[in-house]
C-alpha cells in the first residue's frame, strides 16, 4: 500500500490547489493521503469528497509549529474532527500569529531598504496561511535574491536579520487539542530540528506523556541511518511509526508526493492505528 501521510496545498504554504494536489496522488498511484497544511483543515475540506468520488482515501490532518524548550517543533494531526470548535479556535490563533510574524519581518526587510511587501502577500496568500515561504516568493520576484533557498540563508532562517521568533502554543497544549479532537499526533520530520540525541529524546518522551501517539520514520525515498534511527525511538517509546514526503510543490523534485521508502521492520505503522481504520 502506498500511503503519504505529509503534504500541503495552496491552502497553506504548497503550490498546488488541493483538488490538483489529489488528481497528482492519484498520477503517482497513492492510496492513502493525509492533507496536512500548516494551521489549517482547508484544503481537505475543500476536497475530501472529490477525492472519495475519485478513489482515493483522504485523511483528515494538519500540520502545527509548537514550542518545546523554546525551539519550533512540527507536529501532524492525523484524523482530526475538522470541526472540533478547540481545534479551530486553536489554529485560528495561530493563522493570526503568522500574520503578526511576516508583517514584524516586513518591517525588518523595509529598514534594509525593501518597499513594504504588505499588500502583495495578502494578494499572494488570499484566505490561505502566510509564512516565511510567501516572503521568501516576493523577495525573489523582487529578485532580491535568487532563489527560495537564498532567502532564507540571507534573511529569514534562525539568526538572520529579518528573523523573528513567533510565540507558538506549547507543545502539550497542541498535542491536547490534536488528541481532543480524535486525531493522532505525530512529531513531523524529527531529524530536522538539530537535536543532540539526548536532546531529541527528551522531547519525545515529553511529547508521549502529552498524549503524542506517532513519529515521522521515513520522509524520504530511501532509507537512511535516520529512518533506522526513528524506528529504534518509536519501538522505545511505542510510537506508531508514521510516513510523509512533506511535498509542497512538483517543482521541488527531490520529494516527490507518495515517493516514499518502505517502514522499518518491527514498527507499528501508523495506519493500523484503530483511529485511521475508523
Amino acid at each position: 500500500m502506498k500511503v503519504d501521510f505529509h503534504c500541503h496545498t495552496s491552502a497553506s504554504d504548497g503550490t498546488l490547489a488541493p483538488q490538483d494536489l489529489v488528481d497528482l496522488a492519484i498520477e503517482k498511484q497513492v492510496d492513502w493521503l493525509a492533507i496536512t497544511d500548516h494551521d489549517t483543515t482547508a484544503g481537505y475540506e475543500q476536497v475530501k469528497d472529490y477525492a472519495t468520488q475519485q478513489g482515493l482515501r483522504l485523511t483528515s490532518g494538519v500540520e502545527v509549529s509548537v514550542l518545546w524548550q523554546n525551539r519550533t517543533i512540527h507536529i501532524v494531526g492525523l484524523n482530526v474532527d475538522v470541526a472540533n470548535p478547540n481545534l479551530q479556535t486553536m489554529l485560528a490563533e495561530i493563522r493570526e500569529l503568522r500574520w503578526q510574524r511576516v508583517a514584524q519581518i516586513n518591517e525588518k526587510l523595509m529598514k534594509r531598504g525593501q518597499p513594504c511587501m504588505m499588500t502583495r502577500l495578502k494578494e499572494m496568500v488570499g484566505e490561505g496561511v502566510a509564512g516565511r515561504p510567501h516572503v521568501a516568493q516576493i523577495l525573489v520576484e523582487r529578485q532580491y535574491v535568487s532563489g527560495i533557498s537564498q532567502a532564507f540563508d540571507k534573511f529569514l532562517k534562525t539568526g538572520r536579520s529579518a528573523f523573528v521568533n513567533a510565540p507558538w502554543p506549547a507543545l502539550e497544549d497542541a498535542v491536547k487539542k490534536i488528541v481532543e479532537a480524535g486525531g493522532i499526533a505525530v512529531v513531523a520530520h524529527p531529524g530536522q530540528y538539530n537535536l543532540t540525541s539526548r536532546k531529541l529524546n527528551l522531547m519525545l518522551e515529553a511529547f508521549s506523556q502529552a498524549g503524542g501517539q506517532g513519529l515521522e520514520v521515513v520522509t524520504s525515498p530511501n532509507r537512511t541511518s535516520e529512518s533506522v534511527g526513528m524506528a529504534d525511538r518509536a519501538k522505545r517509546y511505542g510510537f506508531y511509526a508514521s510516513m510523509g514526503s512533506d511535498f509542497h510543490s512538483p517543482e521541488h523534485r527531490w520529494r516527490n508526493l507518495g515517493w516514499l521508502a518502505e517502514l522499518p521492520a518491527g514498527v507499528i505503522p501508523i495506519y493500523d492505528a484503530p483511529q485511521l481504520k475508523k
